[in-house]
């Protein structure tokens, strides 16, 4: 492509311009202002796209840091996304199995999910794949609820989750982990990180397994009457095995000009049961084989003391085949960015271009098998005295819809050192997917080709705490979506169809909380929200109107303890709010021991009260599970 080569030929001068500083994602000279003597504050990168300390964010940002994780024992992102606020789940079954996430009460597909910057997901179903990240290749999340396409163009109607893997730096470090717990679950991964010289370098292997959980609860009445049924098949466990390797390379060709390589590579079988049907696609052993891959080449150049340009060509793939059925979804998308991050007299400036072209090559015919979309952008955020602004604008030139312009403005003021107060307001769109449009299958289910775009329009007023770790916030939001589209089986065929509403309307209330108590860390959230279809005046599908979340640990010297309470309320399997999925609460609890400074025992077990709950109408979850591990990290 003529735009690629160009590009990266301004990569390459610019890796030779002017020396500078040396520049780190997250700890930019030209960007980050000056903490405390002493202070190690926070920093965050997706509520700008540039590096910001968390204290000074008009956004609502959330972060995930690495002793979390390490404390959320196996499994996905997806499980531990869903013990965060405003996060909520569906899921057909067990580990590895169909999900979907709700941010902020958003469809599932108004989440975009990067890893380390680069979009990926499903483009026929328009949704990230977060049942297939493992947890053993995450170094860090951060969480951005609220609209974000003036940010990172369509489909951020909720917000972004982004996934930031490991970069090496010190003396070589090797790491290692291994587990098992009941319901045949195993993880074992090892991971090497470290710089020499110029070079830095950080990669990670890992493997996860379990047996699960049959993932039908039981037949549904229709299916009683199907020739060959046979509920024996749907009553086996339906299993998961994930592979994963995620590598980064980083050279320094000289002070302040940096070119890396970023590699993940997911490969995952899932069982899922057949409907207890005898056919081909049918029977006991069906499921299926998925890929997810995302390869990126970065340069990153202080061109002068007060601009950096970073430069990165990615693709990533989303790849699923069906190992009995026969069928197959490859999503492809390849992308392009270039952005200029400029320090002002005030605040700090962002300028950047984007170009994304999505492609799917399916056994399923699609009339459109790929689009692409252009973007410019363009983003200001400063301080002055107790004064905070931020504001992005964002043009999206689609292959399909033409033109789309999104904003944001948000207003911050600093009452005291420790109490701030904030407002934004702010657009969004998120362009139908290729299954919304053009899907079409043997059992009458299909798409619609004349589908307009969704249109989002959100404001939102905060008030945040943050002293001596103490740190609490009370968030307001009210987010409008004009042509929201829903999936539902109309009679008399019940065949599945998109339909498009009016408008949806989520407004509520977020409260979180969070203290360090002597040797007690107490955090909590509770999310109040009404999710509508005001077209209807039904609640949305399968998401709760009010959540809850407390966790509380204690450190005794080597041991650390530690639980947690999720709760919810119903929530209806369906848009016309017939079908109730009951309220339900869950507690988990964890376990750390230090035997010394390298080696520690871990331990986890959820939902010990065995709580019988379901996140999608006839499907099962877990059980009381029980986990144990040993990790080697060397200090």
């Amino acid at each position: 492509m003529t735009i690629r080569l160009t590009v990266a030929a301004l990569a390459v001068a610019s890796a030779f311009a002017t020396p500078a500083l040396a520049a780190s994602p997250y700890d930019s000279p030209i960007l980050l202002a000056a903490a405390t003597p002493g202070e190690q504050p926070a920093v965050i990168v997706t509520a700008t796209r540039q590096v910001q300390r968390a204290d000074e964010s008009l956004a609502s940002v959330d972060i995930i840091d690495r002793e979390e994780i390490e404390r959320a024992g196996p499994g996905s992102a997806l499980d531990l996304l869903a013990r965060q606020a405003g996060v909520q789940i569906a899921s057909n079954g067990g580990p590895g199995k169909t999900s979907s996430l709700y941010l902020r009460g958003a469809n599932a597909n108004h989440t975009i999910l990067l890893i380390d910057g680069v979009r990926i997901g499903s483009v026929t179903s328009g949704q990230p794949t977060l049942e297939n990240i493992p947890l053993s290749q995450i170094e860090r999340i951060e969480i951005l609820r609220g609209p974000a396409s003036a940010l990172y163009g369509a489909d951020a109607v909720g917000g972004v989750i982004q996934v930031f893997t490991k970069r090496g730096e010190g003396p070589a470090q090797f790491e290692a982990f291994g587990g098992a717990g009941n319901l045949g679950t195993t993880q074992f991964g090892a991971g090497v990180s470290g710089s020499s010289g110029a070079l830095s370098y950080a990669l990670r292997a890992a493997e996860y397994e379990t047996h699960g959980v049959s993932a039908r609860k039981g037949p549904y009445p229709a299916m009683k009457s199907w020739h060959n049924y046979d509920p024996a098949l749907d009553a086996d466990r339906d299993g998961y095995r994930s592979r994963s390797l995620g590598g980064n390379l980083g050279y320094t060709l000289a002070p302040g000009h940096e070119l890396r390589l970023n590699l993940v590579h997911i490969e995952s079988r899932n069982w899922y049961d057949g409907g207890g049907y005898n056919s081909p696609a049918g029977g006991a052993d069906v499921g299926n084989d998925a890929l997810t891959q995302v390869i990126a080449v970065e340069s990153i150049n202080r061109i002068t003391p007060i601009w950096q340009s970073t430069v990165r060509l990615a693709q990533a793939k989303d790849e699923t085949r069906a190992f009995r059925a026969g069928s197959r979804f490859d999503s492809k998308q390849e992308q392009v960015l270039w952005q200029n991050d400029i320090k002002l007299p005030l605040g700090n400036l962002m300028l950047g271009y984007e170009h994304l072209e999505q492609q799917v090559d399916s056994t399923t015919s699609f009339t459109v098998k790929s689009r692409d979309i252009s973007s410019f952008m363009a983003g200001w955020n400063a301080g002055l005295g107790n004064h905070q602004w931020q504001a992005n604008l964002r043009h999206d030139s689609n292959s399909q819809f033409g033109d789309k312009l999104t904003h944001v403005l948000g207003y911050g003021y600093r009452i005291t050192p420790a109490l701030r107060a904030s407002g934004s307001v702010g657009t969004s769109f998120k362009a139908p997917t290729l299954n919304d449009l053009y899907y079409v299958d043997s059992g009458g289910n299909h798409g619609d080709p004349n589908l307009k775009a969704e249109k989002g329009h959100n404001r939102e007023l905060a008030l945040r705490y943050d002293v001596a770790g103490t740190r609490a916030s009370v968030t307001y939001f009210d987010n409008k979506i004009d042509n929201l589209i829903t999936w539902a089986a109309l009679p008399p065929t019940y065949a599945y169809v998109p339909l498009q509403t009016g408008e949806a309307r989520i407004k509520g209330w977020e409260l979180a909380y969070g203290a360090l108590l002597g040797a007690y860390e107490l955090s909590a959230s509770i999310d109040l929200s009404d999710p509508r279809d005001e077209s209807t005046d039904k609640q949305l599908a399968r998401r709760a109107r009010e959540a809850a979340r407390v966790a509380l640990s204690r450190s005794f010297g080597a041991l650390s303890l530690g639980g947690e309470l999720y709760a919810t309320g119903k929530r209806y399997n369906d848009a016309a709010n017939n079908e109730k999925l009951g309220g339900y609460s869950l507690v988990n609890l964890f376990a750390h021991y230090k035997v010394d400074r390298d080696w520690r025992l871990e331990a986890r077990a959820n939902n010990i009260l065995d709580k019988d709950y379901e996140l999608a109408k006839g499907y099962n979850t877990l059980g009381a599970s029980v986990f144990v591990g040993v990790r080697y990290t060397p200090h």
